[in-house]
């Protein structure tokens, strides 16, 4: 995929994005897609490849998928729409625009839309609820995601692996699945990724939330192994796990934004409270766990029921016990967690920032009003 066609790419899915919106997020009925390779793209007229392209052609102008209704996942694996460059079939310029899942109860590893080693392109307008994992970018670069409406997804919303230069606006993440493993739940995951622009952009509205990330089981937004990231005018929503987590990351900016992890959620099983969440010692506004350094925070706020910025994981009775601890909020007791992560790293600033509590050695308190 050339470089020189990003800029093209977004700014014609983008144009497009008002016309998908209009038919609900998806129109006319479509089987699965899965393109690999050029030969499997359809021009409009053509009898061959996925008969998916309703505009376009690939080259002066991006080839675009949708806006369609896809009726069931493949027999195989979940995904409504798979881009597969892993073999490098794909040359020619894409978007994929005003897609939605007329299916369900599909494993919470199945992406609704995955894309792979793609150089280039956007994913606009798509609308899921209860379909196993949300958007997936694997390998991929210079990607815009504007408007994805991700409601309830049994596994991540949003999952951006080994990925680059990816700009989210205008969406709302939400993954609500009980008991699931960590990683398996959580609005955002990003992994080994860096130049990501979580809002802030133009696409999104002057001095008002850009993208939501409300859920219940797992964390807001989770970076690991993963740098150079603007989060600007987030929400992230939550009762009884983590807002943001920060996983030996780096030169993270995280700006205008909030963290409400105020639970409990407590379900009844076999005459017994249950939580809902993940069970681990990350539960609050902010963590900063595992070296992760270099980091800036300003005028955000993060109210928790257990802990508001925390370096490391819970901590135990002993401010300095490496032993961890998980909060559970139906007993309304700790429970000893190991191992615990280790503290974040130098250089992390925190200006303007209200919490409910802290452990960060060093940092005052400054209760939100």
């Amino acid at each position: 995929m050339y470089r020189w066609l990003v800029v093209m790419v977004s700014v014609f899915a983008l144009a497009l994005g008002g016309a998908a919106s209009s038919s609900g997020g998806g129109g006319p009925q479509h089987s699965p897609i899965l393109i690999t390779s050029d030969s499997q793209f359809t021009a409009p007229g053509s009898s061959t490849g996925c008969a998916c392209v309703t505009a376009g052609d690939g080259v002066t102008t991006p080839y675009v998928i949708g806006p369609w209704a896809i009726t069931a996942p493949s027999k195989t694996t979940g995904e409504a729409v798979q881009v597969d460059n892993s073999g490098g079939g794909v040359t020619k310029s894409f978007v994929i625009t005003g897609i939605s899942a007329g299916y369900q109860g599909v494993p919470y590893t199945e992406p609704f839309i995955q894309v792979s080693h793609v150089d280039g392109t956007a994913i606009t307008n798509v609308s899921a609820n209860n379909d196993g994992l949300g958007v997936e970018l694997d390998y991929s670069s210079h990607v815009t995601l504007d408007n994805l409406n991700l409601n309830k997804m049994t596994g991540n919303s949003l999952f951006i692996n080994n990925s680059s230069f990816v700009t989210l606006s205008n969406s709302k993440l939400k993954a609500t699945a009980d008991g699931q493993v960590p990683h398996n739940a959580d609005g955002l995951y990003a992994l080994d990724s860096n130049n990501l622009t979580i809002g802030g952009g133009p696409a999104c509205p002057k001095s008002r939330v850009c993208n939501t990330f409300d859920y219940d089981t797992g964390w807001g937004v989770y970076l690991e192994n993963t740098s150079y990231v603007t989060i600007d005018h987030a929400s992230a929503n939550a009762d009884d796990t983590g807002g943001y987590v920060l996983d030996n990351s780096s030169h993270v900016d995280l700006g205008n934004s909030t963290a409400e992890a105020e639970g409990p959620i407590c379900i009844t099983l076999n005459g017994q409270k249950t939580p809902t969440g993940y069970h681990t010692d990350l539960q609050g506004g902010l963590f900063l766990i595992n070296g992760s350094s270099n980091n800036a925070f300003h005028d955000d706020q993060f109210v928790a029921y257990i802990m508001g910025i925390g370096s490391g994981g819970n901590r135990g009775t002993d401010p300095i016990d490496d032993i961890g601890a998980y909060g559970n909020p139906c007993l309304n007791m700790f429970e000893p967690f190991t191992p615990r992560e280790a503290d974040m790293g130098p250089n992390n600033s925190f200006n303007n920032v209200c919490y409910s509590s802290t452990d960060v050695v060093g940092l005052p308190p400054n209760p939100c009003k």
